[in-house]
């Protein structure tokens, strides 16, 4: 009697150590699928200027996604027609990488009308290296080069570019979409070949040109009673050189919030601003409060896109926030 009660004392300790082993294996499956969607989570983003977003399904990119015509970079979503456009990526990575240190890499692009009919299409851009790839050198500033036929636009003055860069060796991938304008023929484009970044924190991507800027300050603001409810976000840029004071007042501003998938929210609230500055030497201090989220809604990411420009369009500041 005594053994029997012991065999069923072992067996039911066996039974125990599998199911605490198989419990662990799910937990650790399951930590696995929510580390790598918050991982995807953090590698997606909007790019300034362009408004361009980006989604990383295994292929990252180091910076921002460059997007060019002529050398000069794009100020703007709106794009020529039958003219060369050049979208460079900061040294992606996520390829699977052969004995050789080469990596194959495709692109392929795709045109949509406002109602998501398929204007154009290309599987790959990148063929001319299917078979000999690209080395880690190429990859260092990958351009893919494109251009977009007028005929195949039938008449659509706005469209959708996505293109999606993937491993030819493995399903890892980086989708792009881009929301455009067209061009009409012969446009001067806004484009320019001095653009520089703001000095700020890792959550926020600061683009200014034609004007300089000392740094960007970015916090979380809930004090503000205008709109009670409502969190702020609080961009404070300092020392801004070439415009002044009516100059940034008689400019156009604009700002975007999106959920943690890009999607836009429709915010009702106004953007609020303070603009000071030294008469005797112009410089300009630009502080924005920028509604995008209910006080009572704090445990999503949300990223916040805002755009000024000037009159002439040739000075821009284009900033992008990410956070909760």
């Amino acid at each position: 009697m005594e053994n029997k009660l012991q065999g069923i004392l072992i067996s039911t300790d066996t039974s125990k150590n599998v199911m605490n082993t198989f419990l662990k294996k799910i937990f650790f499956f399951i930590a696995c699928l929510f580390l790598a969607s918050v991982s995807f989570a953090q590698n997606n983003g909007i790019v300034p200027l362009t408004g361009l977003k980006y989604f990383s399904e295994g292929i990252v990119t180091k910076d921002d996604i460059d997007v060019k015509i002529d050398g000069a970079q794009l100020l703007s979503n709106r794009i020529p027609l039958n003219k060369e456009i050049d979208l460079i990526l900061h040294q992606p990575a996520g390829f699977t990488i052969d004995a050789k240190k080469t990596v194959f890499a495709g692109a392929e692009l795709t045109i949509l009308s406002p109602k998501g009919e398929l204007l154009y299409s290309e599987p790959n851009i990148l063929a001319k290296n299917a078979t000999i790839g690209f080395t880690a050198k190429e990859l260092i500033n990958l351009g893919i080069k494109f251009i977009i036929p007028m005929a195949a636009m039938r008449n659509n003055f706005n469209g959708l570019v996505k293109l999606r860069l993937y491993d030819l060796k493995s399903k890892n991938q980086l989708r792009i979409e881009m929301p455009v304008t067209f061009a009409r023929l012969g446009e001067q484009l806004q484009v320019s070949k001095l653009v520089k970044n703001i000095k700020s924190t890792d959550a926020a991507k600061a683009t200014i040109c034609g004007l300089q800027a000392r740094s960007m300050k970015i916090t979380v603001d809930t004090s503000i009673q205008v709109a009670p409810k409502m969190a702020y976000t609080s961009v404070d840029i300092s020392n801004i050189k070439g415009t002044s004071i009516s100059g940034i007042f008689s400019g156009k501003e604009n700002f975007w919030v999106y959920d943690n998938n890009l999607n836009e929210i429709k915010i009702t609230d106004i953007l609020l601003k303070q603009v000071k500055g030294a008469m005797e030497n112009n410089d300009v201090d630009y502080m924005l409060k920028i509604p995008y989220r209910l006080k009572t809604v704090n445990a999503r990411i949300y990223t916040v896109r805002f755009r000024w420009e000037s009159p002439d369009k040739k000075q821009v500041i284009d900033v992008v926030v990410k956070n909760i």
